[in-house]
């Protein structure tokens, strides 16, 4: 398995006295996965209940070989 970094960007529209305020959020996720066609289609059912306006801007192989998890 290999790991792949992709990035999303997200529009969130904040509520302010004057109406409402469009703040943009990018956030990384790593993937373990096959392929890009897989993380992609991981990061799309990650994202699908998610109301903001948001879209996949890159996804690359990362440079990770290995996650170890602590107990």
């Amino acid at each position: 398995m290999k790991y792949y970094e992709a990035s999303v960007k997200q529009v969130l529209e904040i509520p302010t006295t004057r109406g409402t305020k469009s703040k943009v959020l990018r956030d990384k996720l790593l993937i373990e996965g096959e392929s890009i066609t897989y993380v992609e289609a991981k990061v799309n059912e990650m994202m699908k209940d998610n109301p903001n306006e948001w879209e996949i801007t890159s996804i690359k192989e990362s440079r990770i070989v290995e996650v170890v998890l602590s107990k």
